[in-house]
């Protein structure tokens, strides 16, 4: 008998000292991932992706802690970390895509040298059935019309009243960046925000389908700025 109860209290005490191991919230995982979480926030816009997921990681985690889920809660602070180390790689290696000035340096370079892709003012003429449409670009990660390409559209709508019996579809293109859903998801937010804004312009929206090809069809190849802008882009076919 007495045999019986040592083997019992043996028992409650492994499983008091187990259970208060478990209870133990995991501060140092969480200040670790916050910590590589705050080193990666010049990667906010240029990674903006993986940025967002290691946020979301870092949320799911607190909550976790919240409902003292803390082997969950330590599990998703090591993904956020991991997610965070991947951000700070990126950033290290496109200094010319994160470093805000590099990159506002890069975006001058780039205007200056062609600021609508070739397509100026005065080259577009509404009047002529078989103009050449423009193409419009988009900032990185980015779904609303620049300025530089608001003088484009205008002469888009120029055009569709000009020609009430064309009806034109709007492709929506995404760099090589992200993944294939987001990528997908962006272009047709490029596409829609192009069909308002001729919209606004007082075109009938009938007249205008949009499809989204993602990153699927690049204009330029590599992995440049250069190329990256090119393939940022809404593009205008006629379907009629």
């Amino acid at each position: 008998m007495k045999r019986f109860t040592a083997i019992i209290i043996a028992l409650l005490a492994v499983t008091l000292a187990f259970s208060s191991c478990r209870m133990k919230s995991p501060e140092e995982a969480r200040q670790i991932a916050e910590k590589a979480f705050k080193d990666a926030m010049s990667g906010k816009d240029c990674d903006r992706e993986n940025f967002l997921a290691a946020e979301e990681l870092l949320n799911k985690a607190r909550e976790e802690v919240n409902k003292k889920n803390y082997d969950k809660a330590e599990e998703l602070f090591m993904a956020a970390k991991k997610k965070a180390d991947e951000i700070g790689a990126f950033v290290r290696s496109h200094p010319d895509l994160c470093d805000p000035k590099a990159k506002k340096e890069a975006g001058a370079q780039k205007t200056a040298a062609a600021p609508n892709d070739g397509f100026e003012e005065e080259t577009l003429s509404a009047k002529d059935p078989n103009m050449k449409f423009p193409v419009i670009h988009f900032e990185y990660n980015e779904y609303a019309v620049r300025a530089d390409d608001l003088p484009l559209l205008k002469i888009m709508a120029e055009w569709l009243v000009n020609f009430p019996e064309a009806a034109i579809r709007i492709e929506g293109h995404a760099d090589e960046r992200g993944s294939i859903d987001f990528n997908m998801s962006l272009g047709e937010r490029r596409a829609q925000e192009v069909r308002d804004e001729l919209g606004k312009l007082g075109i009938d929206l009938k007249r205008l389908r949009i499809i989204s090809y993602g990153e699927e069809r690049p204009l330029a190849t590599g992995s440049t700025e250069d190329a990256w802008f090119q393939n940022r882009r809404a593009e205008f076919v006629k379907t009629n």
